[in-house]
């Protein structure tokens, strides 16, 4: 029965499906037109005509034209072909007329190193920046604005970078070298640049360009080799003058994850730390035994603590205008601006102001003849962060005296800890710089297909940075005062011979030929001076010539000399598939004679397979590509003369007089020192869909460097310490994705989504031979690893605490037999997993075998196991919304939070730091061990290695740009306002102000961390 319904069901269906198709087949109606591109009003033959909601659909034939039935009057056609903009279009009963927009995202011109090529060309793995995401970021750092926009880039912001004034360093693919160079280069208006970027305001940026694989890269040869940034700056336009103004404010907060012990809770911890070195677990008494001062205890008694974080921390504060100038004629066209930033940091003495000005002139002299000129000049001061004890110092004491002056010793005894708000005052660093860089550029169009330019730059760099310490500070108090004087200067030279021959011989066939000569010259020079001892401070360091005790006078310098000449050819066919190929010749001075020059070849293929005939039909691809590139590039070392004998200033006591003498250096020169080279093969997918709804890239590489660059250590009896040389090889692979998803795209309503994803595994995959040709495997002094990646971390495994009642007495860490045995060992201590044995030839052999020796320790790798982020734009008519989330998994760090005495972990109770969840009998804590005032744990490193895996709300930014009508009514052509938030929310176990860096020792004068912060911008855009 069920069966029998079934079937009727399927018939009546059936007729009804038979009924319906007969009256549209009676309702239809044929449309008739044409498609022509917009630009020229020539046809385009191939053209998509589609009935919107329906399969129903035709082609244009050669001149255009094409024929459709449609369902009925009200039927929506939509036109695509590819490279341009689909349209949709009613029903006309005429013919209609359709013109179509080349679209801009693949016409988009990108710049590719010596000339240019439309974005759907690209033959390499180059990566574009959207700038007006980039810079919302609030910082003065260039590099820091670009976290998270490029898949495969990395920002390393360990030291002092968070600082204001500081930079940072980026990394392409993760780390290439060992002991070599690893950072990229970057290349401004074509300009190769010694150093970083930090006189280029954000302002004035026109595109950011990202060249990742060795075939992309290999036009800068040897220099090139870990990645090259271009940069290209805004130039003037012909026409009207336009001005256009950009000014920021923000607020900086710190921004932390933990908390640092209460007066009440440190005194508990002291007394804890002292119970567990006495004999009948008893507490001391806190007078009788001396565990605190007499000024200690008064305000322990009376709960009068110190909050050091408030008393040295502020909010961070920064300002920034920039206005520029744009306009000419079809002669001469001209970009001016001005900037300034300014900076005060969350630490007191910290700021940093800069002052740019930049003017780029474009001269058309003839119809043959033209020259660019640039100018680039930056003015900056920079106060840098003294010493801040903010996590160690003890609550216990007293910051001011009863009259409100500053107290020396907060706890009141003289030679204890001084006051750091006393050092502070006593103490002043600052740095002045002044750069400039002046490009120009001749230009000749020989003919419509041949150009030569010639590119010359001149840059000079001028820093001075003074110290003064003086005799009432804790460095300086002993020998009355210390000053110090550092003076810097950078020059850098270039010249560049460039010919380009662009030639389409026919619609089907374009050739395009470069030749670059370049030649480049860097010099550096140092005169650094410190004096000790004066009898008159209020001078400071300007006073260093009045130094009355020593004085040291150190003076360096070196020069590096690169000569190149560069070959590339790109040849396309049919519009379908282009094939280039580069040959790069490379001199250096660097290293020693036979070994100075190198050959860079490198050759990338690429298919556009949309344009082939068996996808004509597919509508759903606008775009897909296909990418692979191959290419053997060298990198160098880095620093000079390491081929060559060098001595050191020594001065020597003789018959009670100081002479001056020379040693040699403690690096033996090696002559036969030469390049590494890097090896990368590179496959990649581009592709656009649904009518660019959905579009991305996929890039997988794998990249070999060979005859690395290694150090090792020789015998004392040398008189020196370690020499360079080459020897092994290295590994990284890696996959990296793009994706944009353009939801919707109307006039008033637009949502879009971003990520990009990278993975990198970095490998060691051979090391070097010893005397008898056998391999060695491992360097522990210079932590050499085959098999794993580059600064692993090798380390005892931690196991948890012991506990009351474990047979801990027993344990392989108490075996006698053990690298360290414990023979104390007892409830509250660290465990330790015994992991591998060694057999009796001394053989590694997986299992515990009872004791706990070198072997037992594991590596773990400290690079992520990938890093992204996922960002969504929406706008609505003048409202849009920015939010920008980044992502890091799986990075592995060391906390010295957890396990440095100058930063509080050793849990002695001696000093403040990092509130922990520690080990007593009454609270049998299994994460952190008891405290003891004698000694730390010795397996406390273990402890410190800590998941540093984070995702961090980056950005949120709201703007709202006035309507067209309102602004024409002010005569301006932009006025827009935004909100934005930095760093607003952090998702991490690491502990510490930012899972990306570890602060600076806390009894540290070097600039080795800054925290990170949360920040608030308001801004305003204008353009008249």
């Amino acid at each position: 029965m069920k069966l029998k319904f079934q079937k009727s069901r399927i018939e009546i269906f059936f007729c009804l499906f038979l009924l319906c198709s007969s009256f549209s087949l009676i309702a239809q109606t044929t449309v008739k037109g044409k498609v022509l591109s917009a630009s020229d009003n020539m046809p385009l033959p191939g053209a998509s005509v589609i009935e919107k909601g329906t399969s129903n659909g035709t082609q244009t034939d050669f001149d255009g034209v094409f024929t459709l039935d449609v369902s009925n009057e009200s039927a929506i056609m939509v036109v695509s072909y590819v490279g341009f903009k689909s349209k949709e279009v009613v029903y006309s009963s005429g013919e209609v007329t359709v013109t179509l927009e080349e679209d801009s995202a693949l016409e988009e011109v990108v710049v590719i190193g010596y000339g240019t090529q439309k974005k759907s060309d690209i033959v390499n793995a180059v990566a574009t920046v959207d700038l007006e995401e980039a810079t919302l970021s609030p910082t003065s750092d260039v590099n820091e604005m670009l976290r998270g926009r490029i898949a495969g880039l990395q920002v390393n912001v360990g030291g002092g970078t968070l600082r204001p004034g500081g930079t940072s360093d980026i990394i392409f693919r993760g780390q290439g070298s060992i002991e070599g160079n690893v950072s990229a280069i970057y290349v401004v208006d074509g300009i190769v640049r010694e150093g970083g970027i930090e006189d280029i305001d954000s302002d004035d940026i026109k595109s950011i360009e990202f060249l990742k694989d060795a075939s992309a890269q290999a036009i800068y040869g040897s220099r090139g080799a870990n990645g090259v940034v271009l940069i290209t700056t805004k130039r003037g336009t012909s026409g009207k003058i336009s001005v256009s103004y950009h000014g920021f404010l923000t607020t900086k907060t710190i921004e932390r994850n933990f908390d640092v012990y209460s007066g009440q809770e440190l005194a508990q911890l002291r007394r804890e730390a002292w119970r567990s070195t006495r004999a009948d677990d008893s507490y001391p008494d806190d007078l009788v035994d001396n565990v605190f001062t007499a000024v200690e205890y008064d305000n322990l008694e009376n709960n009068r603590f110190v909050d050091w974080e408030d008393e040295l921390m502020r909010n961070g504060f920064v300002n920034s205008q920039a206005i520029s100038v744009s306009g000419g004629t079809e002669m001469t066209k001209v970009f001016g601006s001005i900037n300034y930033f300014q900076e005060d940091g969350l630490i007191p003495t910290s700021s940093y102001s800069r002052k740019t000005l930049r003017l780029n002139v474009d001269q058309k002299i003839s119809e043959k003849f033209s020259v660019n000129f640039d100018l680039n000049l930056l003015s900056d001061d920079t106060d840098r962060a003294a010493n801040v004890n903010v996590i160690t110092n003890s609550p216990f004491g007293s910051a001011y005296n009863a009259d409100g002056s500053i107290t020396r010793y907060p706890s009141g005894e003289e030679g204890s800890g001084v006051n750091p708000l006393w050092n502070l005052r006593e103490q002043n660093h600052e740095e002045k710089g002044n750069d400039y860089v002046i490009n120009v550029t001749p230009i000749w169009k020989i003919t419509d297909d041949l150009t030569y330019q010639l590119k010359t730059n001149l840059t000079r760099r001028m820093s001075e940075r003074g110290q003064y310490q003086s005799s009432l500070s804790s460095a300086g108090d002993n020998v009355r005062g210390i000053a110090r004087i550092d003076n810097q200067l950078r020059e850098s030279y270039l010249v560049e011979n460039i010919l380009t021959y662009d030639k389409t011989l026919n619609e089907n066939n374009n050739l395009n030929v470069t030749l670059v000569q370049s030649t480049q010259e860097n010099a550096f020079s140092r005169t650094f001076t410190q004096g000790e001892g004066f009898p008159n401070e209020d001078l400071g360091f300007n006073g260093i010539s009045t130094a009355i005790g020593n004085v040291t006078v150190e003076r360096d310098g070196d020069k590096f000399r690169y000569l190149g000449y560069l070959a590339r050819a790109r040849y396309t066919l049919l519009n379908r598939y282009t094939l280039e190929g580069i040959i790069r010749a490379d001199g250096a001075s660097l290293n020693g004679e036979g070994n100075k020059w190198s050959y860079n070849p490198a050759g990338s293929f690429a298919w556009k397979i949309h344009n082939e005939s068996f996808l004509e039909d597919v509508s759903a691809i606008q775009e897909l590509k296909f990418r692979v590139s191959y290419g053997s590039l060298v990198n160098d070392l880095g620093r000079a003369y390491t081929s060559l004998f060098t001595a050191d200033f020594q001065p020597y006591v003789f018959d009670e007089e100081t002479a001056s003498g020379y040693a040699p250096s403690t690096i033996l020169p090696n002559p036969n020192l030469k390049f590494e080279r890097i090896t990368t093969l590179n496959f990649g997918l581009d592709f656009s869909i649904f009518n660019r709804i959905l579009l991305g890239n996929i890039n997988w590489y794998d990249a070999r460097t060979t005859d690395l660059l290694l150090k090792r250590g020789v015998p004392p009896v040398t008189g020196y310490n370690s020499t360079f040389f080459n020897a092994g090889e290295m590994q990284n692979t890696g996959l990296e994705l793009g994706l944009t998803a353009n939801i919707f795209n109307t006039e008033d309503f637009r949502w879009s989504v971003s990520t990009n994803w990278s993975k990198n595994r970095n490998e060691i995959l051979e090391l070097y031979n010893d005397g008898n040709g056998d391999a060695i495997t491992e360097d522990n002094s210079f932590n050499y690893y085959v098999g794993q990646p580059v600064g692993v971390i090798y380390q005892y495994a931690f196991d948890g605490i012991w506990q009351e009642g474990e047979d801990y007495a027993n344990s392989p860490q108490a075996n006698s037999e053990s690298a360290l045995p414990q023979e104390n060992i007892g409830p509250g201590d660290i465990r330790i997993k015994d992991i591998n044995g060694v057999d009796d030839e001394g053989n590694i052999i997986a299992g515990p075998d009872g004791k706990i020796t070198q072997e037992d320790r594991v590596f773990i790798d400290p690079n992520p196991d990938w890093f992204g982020s996922l960002s969504t734009t929406v706008a609505y008519k003048g409202f849009d919304l920015f939010v920008d989330f980044y992502a890091v998994e799986g990075a592995t760090k060391i906390n010295p939070f957890l396990n440095e005495y100058n930063n509080g972990g050793t849990l002695r109770g001696d000093i403040n730091g990092v509130k922990v969840d520690y080990y007593t009998p009454e609270n049998p804590s299994t994460t952190f061990p008891r405290p003891n005032k004698d000694a730390a744990d010795q397996y406390l490193n273990a402890l410190a290695v800590k998941d540093a895996s984070y995702i961090r709300l980056r950005t949120v930014s709201l703007g709202y740009t006035l309507s067209d009508d309102f602004t024409s009514k002010l005569n301006f052509e932009q006025i827009r306002f935004y909100v934005t938030g930095t760093n607003l929310f952090t998702d991490t176990d690491y502990i510490g102000y930012s899972p990306e860096v570890n602060i600076r020792s806390t009894f540290s004068n070097a600039d080795t961390g800054y925290p990170d912060a949360r920040s608030f911008t308001f801004g305003v855009r204008v353009k008249f």
